[in-house]
């Protein structure tokens, strides 16, 4: 359900809670005009069940893709909400276990959102790995907007936090479909050198010479400081993984000889540098959809984690993805700064520049 302003929201919440057929919420709100974190929780003090959700960049709600508002998505499941808020030093994998031992459900499925921006999101993605391993499907996204500044912006319960994480567990199982559309055209290139998100050298140079001399070889375009976020959107890096889909990494800007990078790029890993043009992400996310509804036509739950950067690159054409996305429902879902997911027995990953699509069977 879509909702274009607070009191649209507000008058929805308040009639959901009397409604039994919901047992819980997700909730995804842009970034843009959203309500500060003290109006917000006014607002969230108005629900009693299960919500999770974001702040985001862009979300879709009906099918159709805002700047502004607000997409609920009620659900019949229960979900099982904890909120992981840091205030300093780093999250624990015994956070989560203690917090376990009180949960009366066995996951199946975990939902999860972090701010894109919080340093410590890989640490925390980590040990939820740690704590859940291959057995769960994972599916979320990254929530901030395109400021790339920090704020409150993720929802749990009648909370608005800045520094963490949400996740809601879930005993019904998902399915998954992750794709992005990107192919490599250079080898393999070993990233000799980092500091957090930031890529100091490749293959022991300075990071942007090698990236810039790939680049001009491939597009026969120039690539400097101030042109950097246009070239590079269309160049992603692709982490290199066996036998799995290459993790993409979305490069953002270049200063004084490094790469920034969206999300970590480990030091000692090997990366390709990526092209796409519209056909191919186009491609991307149909199979998505494909893996998600396995030739499954009727009518269930459903939602998308869509990289708000695909949308910077398709711009108009992205109602195209769109049309995939809405091929047996109307879609509800983020575009997001990242997106959380596992492919198959694959680990947990933090994606960049790639759709995740997840449908269930309604209960009911």
């Amino acid at each position: 359900m879509y909702f274009s302003t607070q009191e649209l929201l507000k008058s929805a919440l308040i009639d959901g809670q009397r409604n039994p057929k919901i047992a819980s919420y997700l909730l995804f709100v842009a970034a843009e005009n959203h309500p500060d974190k003290a109006s917000f929780e006014e607002i969230l003090a108005l629900n009693e069940k299960p919500l999770l959700g974001g702040i985001f960049p862009e979300i879709i709600g009906e099918g159709i893709r805002y700047k502004t508002g607000f997409a609920l998505v009620p659900l019949e499941e229960r979900l099982q909400v904890a909120c992981f808020e840091s205030q300093q030093g780093i999250v624990s994998p015994e956070a989560f276990r203690h917090w376990l031992e009180e949960q009366p459900v066995e996951a199946a499925s975990v939902f999860c959102f972090v701010n894109a921006f919080w340093s410590e999101k890989t640490t925390f993605l980590h040990a939820l790995y740690d704590v859940f391993g291959p057995f769960v499907n994972y599916l979320g996204g990254g929530a901030g907007s395109l400021s790339f500044k920090s704020f409150p912006c993720i929802l749990s319960n009648q909370r608005v936090i800045e520094r963490g994480a949400v996740i809601g567990l879930m005993d019904e199982t998902v399915q998954l479909g992750v794709a992005h559309g990107w192919q490599p055209i250079s080898d393999p290139i070993k990233v000799t050198q980092t500091k957090g998100n930031t890529i100091v050298s490749l293959n022991w140079k300075p990071a942007f010479e090698v990236y810039r001399e790939l680049i001009e070889a491939h597009s026969q375009q120039r690539i400097c400081r101030e042109n950097f976020f246009d070239i590079a959107r269309s160049y992603p890096l692709g982490l290199v993984r066996l036998d799995d889909e290459m993790i993409i990494r979305d490069p953002y800007a270049t200063e004084a000889g490094m790469l920034h990078i969206v999300d970590e790029v480990p030091e000692g890993e090997y990366i390709r540098i990526m092209h796409g043009d519209l056909h191919s992400l186009l491609k991307g996310a149909k199979e998505a959809v494909s893996s998600a509804f396995n030739g499954q036509t009727a009518e269930g739950n459903q939602v998308c984690f869509d990289c708000i950067s695909r949308v910077l690159f398709m711009q108009g054409d992205f109602q195209q993805e769109l049309t995939f996305l809405n091929q047996t429902q109307p879609m509800d879902g983020a575009l997001s700064i990242g997106e959380i997911a596992n492919i198959g027995s694959a680990s947990l990953e933090l994606f960049n520049k790639t759709v995740v699509v997840a449908r269930w069977k309604k209960t009911n």
